[in-house]
């Protein structure tokens, strides 16, 4: 089986996956990169990835643009992501096995129905793709259900997301070494409005009302991070918060092996939050906002961690000090988050389980995966 993924550029959120899909293919996938990576688009690493055997750069040349069509057009299954619809309409005239690759649309509600992009792709579906073997694979929890207030993709969607690499962690280990510490919570994210940094100085202001005993750390930049950290000061929260800027992400995963608390604040403008999987796969159990598109695949409510809605005053502050206050079962939840990102939602068993969904549906056949990527939406 050869598989072809095209998208705008090869970046953190996406070569665990590849790498584990040149492996089971033996060779027979490719990765085509659409546009130059710069810093918004290789979110957030730090590795360079221009070397793998797998990367065809398409934009680098008419050479390797043509290069990149042919593949697309011969493969035997092709991931379409957010790249030009002209890698989409291409692949569609072969007919051949096609899955669209995409976070929710509607991240700003309906207004989001007058983007250029989305007219002319969900006019090409509704003009050329039914009837034909073209499938959703939704990143987040509410791309689906995007997808089919436009009438597409109705039982023919499938849950994925972004996967990033999970250490291979003696867990029991990581746990037992931050017994007995005051509480450290960790915020990590860029300082712009969508991130809402201003809940952990909210956060923190009411659990030291409280009387509890934790610390804060905040990682990340922005055009946001000073005025964050005068309310921080003004509010008399210094010998609780700690800012340290930006860092590689080899540092931050050292760092959130040694905390306990992970929050995520951001708003439904969050595609995914591929930082949440690396702390979880770090050992932190986290408290993340129900609007971001991880939270209804990755969070188990009680069990790998809470969900919090940010239009309730109290709720992040009561979930963070419900685990400050019950240890054992932050720990217990820490773990399980832990084994949610290793066992289930790991580059890994994702590849693992594309290629069993993508053979099936080759062969015709109904293939049954339970929970986690590749599964039924």
């Amino acid at each position: 089986m050869t598989i072809a993924f095209a998208t705008v550029a090869l970046n953190i959120h996406q070569v665990g996956v590849a790498d584990q899909l040149y492996k089971l293919s033996n060779g027979q996938f490719w990765f085509i990169e659409t546009s130059t990576p710069n810093e918004e688009n290789n979110k957030g690493g730090d590795a360079d990835y221009s070397k793998r055997p797998y990367l065809i750069k398409s934009y680098e040349s008419k050479e390797t643009y043509h290069k990149a069509l042919q593949i697309i057009h011969d493969a035997d299954v092709f991931v379409y992501g957010s790249c030009p619809i002209k890698y989409f309409k291409e692949r569609i005239k072969t007919g051949k096995l096609t899955f669209l690759y995409s976070e929710r649309w509607f991240k700003r509600g309906w207004v989001n129905m007058f983007s250029p992009r989305l007219i002319k792709q969900m006019l090409f579906y509704h003009l050329h793709c039914h009837r034909k073997p073209v499938y959703l694979l939704g990143t987040g929890g509410y791309a689906a259900n995007d997808f089919h207030k436009m009438l597409a993709f109705r039982g023919m969607s499938y849950k994925w997301g972004y996967f990033t690499t999970v250490p291979d962690l003696d867990i029991e280990s990581v746990m037992q070494q931050k017994r007995n510490q005051i509480t450290k919570i960790l915020w990590v994210a860029r300082f712009i409005p969508l991130k809402h940094a201003e809940r952990m100085v909210e956060l923190a202001a009411k659990l030291k009302v409280a009387g509890a005993k934790f610390s804060i750390t905040m990682i990340g930049t922005g055009p946001e991070e000073e005025s964050i950290k005068q309310m921080a000061i003004h509010q008399g929260l210094s010998d609780y918060m700690t800012f340290l800027g930006s860092l590689p992400n080899s540092e931050v995963m050292i760092i959130m092996k040694n905390h306990h608390i992970f929050c995520f604040t951001s708003n439904r403008l969050e595609g995914w939050g591929a930082v949440v999987n690396e702390s979880m796969g770090c050992g932190c159990c986290p408290v993340i906002s129900i609007d971001t598109g991880a939270a209804p695949y990755l969070i188990k409510e009680g069990v790998n961690g809470f969900t919090f809605d940010l239009s309730k005053e109290n709720d992040l502050f009561d979930k963070v000090y419900w685990l400050l206050r019950h240890p054992n079962e932050c720990e217990q939840m820490s773990i399980n988050a832990y084994r949610t990102i290793h066992d289930v939602w790991s580059p890994a068993n994702a590849a693992a389980n594309f290629c069993k969904l993508a053979q099936s549906l080759l062969a015709a056949k109904t293939i049954q995966i339970s929970d986690g990527p590749g599964s039924i939406v």
